[in-house]
């Protein structure tokens, strides 16, 4: 256990610098100004929205009014033909905007990652690893379940995980289980999972209670 312990301790201080190193450059981008180029940046974004909408509704509202006219003083000499296409080529910029928005990744600024990969590390931390080092040492298996449980179906979790390259909740949850109803039977899918796990104290975890049964 001491091994599983010693791993779980690495990925602990791994995560306390990463946060701390995002602090400081965190600070380091709000001295020189960039935090309020990419907010700038953003807004300047969101702008263009606003002003595309109001375009489509302007666009579509003109050719409403053709229509209307056409059909209403369809007596008069002047064609509106013409100016319907023309209506109808504007509406293609808009939609062709929007169109190309959906389908476009969406933009994360170097200052929301950072952020976000803050607060996944503050999350995993607080939330498994700490409590799981803790309930290791003292041999807390009802501990243990719940935090099982908690990777099984708590999807920030699993998102926080997959943001910092921690391994794959479900299988993580799994992996837990299996050492808590560790069986010889067993044996076979605890190595299986353990060569398909990203997470090194979990994988740690199975190896060692492998090693109790063959030992």
């Amino acid at each position: 256990m001491e091994e599983v312990l010693n791993e779980l301790g690495r990925r602990i201080k791994k995560l306390e610098a990463e946060i701390e190193l995002t602090e400081q450059r965190l600070l380091l981008m709000d001295k020189v100004g960039a935090s309020t180029k990419y907010a700038l940046w953003e807004k300047r974004n969101e702008g263009m929205d606003v002003y595309m909408v109001f375009f489509l509704i302007f666009i579509l509202i003109t050719l409403m009014i053709f229509a209307w006219i056409k059909r209403r003083f369809s007596f008069l000499p002047i064609s509106l033909t013409p100016y319907m296409i023309v209506a109808l080529v504007l509406l293609l910029f808009p939609v062709s905007y929007f169109v190309l928005r959906s389908r476009k990744k969406s933009y994360e600024s170097p200052l929301h990652y950072l952020e976000s990969r803050e607060n996944a590390a503050r999350f995993v931390l607080t939330s498994l690893y700490n409590p799981l080092k803790e309930a290791l040492e003292k041999g807390d298996e009802e501990k243990i379940r719940s935090l099982a449980e908690m990777l099984l179906h708590d999807e920030n979790l699993a998102t926080s995980l997959e943001l910092l390259r921690e391994g794959n909740a479900k299988l993580m949850s799994y992996a837990l289980y299996l050492y808590l109803y560790r069986d010889p039977e067993l044996v076979e899918e605890m190595s299986s999972t353990a060569e398909k796990m990203v997470n090194k104290p979990l994988k740690k975890l199975l190896l060692k209670a492998i090693e109790e049964f063959e030992g």
